[in-house]
């Protein structure tokens, strides 16, 4: 399932980036569905997942999701009172989360690479390149030159994995392009990565029936707790979503951003140390 889920995020991004080149509305509504429902899911079972690997407090599940939650909600309000700082945050987090995550994902697909140095490469690719600016360019230059070794070397699918969201993000609006990225790249491979390490079996669609049993409460209820928190701090003023200016809705989603990040990428730390050790 890894690899021919590896193949899998190759072909969406390559139709979804031509889709987005010629025909973005119809791009912009596939990824927000892809964002509403894999997006927001992949991480929707790290408390179930924590369990499995031996993570176990006193309370089991629900001091797993309280402490979870909590992290979100204070995170959330601090961003909300420090936009600069968190901004600044939720990137180099962001950094660290999809490059560690991507790089994972290649070696467990059988893949050779330093994890640490393709976790710095394959993390800066969503993050630095966006759109046809010097940083970009030169991003992509490094990148590409990366993904060049690789193909010397005999390593053509981790080339791919380098190259193709390269291209991606040079070729189409940037926050379209990460959208793409986040909804049929990241998000796919880490709940495939999950679903492969499953220890309680089952074929691909025992599994992936699993995950959606599993993912659908925490996916409701942080739509829910999101809706709250997005009312909570706009409480006493402007009420109407569209009529904030982009700052203010820039803001607010990053924090919500960020607020979901941080819980998931301590959980995805234990877990995948709690694998390691294993």
């Amino acid at each position: 399932m890894l690899r021919s889920t590896r193949v899998a995020t190759w072909i969406a991004v390559v139709i979804l980036g031509l889709i987005a080149r010629f025909k973005p509305r119809a791009a912009r509504a596939i990824v927000a569905v892809a964002i509403g429902t894999l997006g927001i899911a992949h991480g929707a079972t790290d408390d179930a997942t924590l369990e499995r690997v031996g993570f176990r407090p006193r309370g089991g599940r629900a001091t797993i999701s309280l402490v979870y939650g909590s992290i979100a909600i204070v995170t959330f309000f601090a961003a909300r009172r420090a936009p600069k700082l968190a901004a600044r945050a939720l990137f180099v987090l962001s950094w660290f989360h999809f490059g560690r995550g991507d790089a994972n994902f290649a070696r467990a697909c059988g893949s050779h690479v330093d994890a640490n140095f393709e976790a710095l490469v394959r993390g800066a690719i969503p993050l630095f390149i966006a759109g046809d600016d010097v940083r970009s360019r030169v991003t992509a230059s490094a990148t590409v030159a990366y993904a060049a070794r690789h193909a010397l070397a005999g390593r053509y699918a981790d080339a791919a994995d380098l190259a193709l969201p390269t291209a991606l993000l040079l070729a189409i609006v940037p926050r379209l392009g990460f959208g793409i990225y986040f909804g049929a790249w990241h998000s796919v491979r880490h709940t495939v990565l999950l679903l492969e390490r499953d220890s309680r079996g089952g074929n691909a669609r025992v599994r992936w029936q699993r995950f959606a049993r599993e993912s659908l409460p925490n996916v409701a209820i942080a739509l829910g707790v999101g809706a709250l928190a997005y009312a909570l701090s706009r409480a006493g003023d402007k009420p109407s979503f569209a009529t904030m200016d982009d700052a203010e809705n820039e803001a607010i989603a990053g924090a919500l951003i960020l607020a979901i990040t941080v819980p998931h990428e301590i959980a995805v730390g234990i877990i995948e140390r709690r694998a390691r050790l294993a």
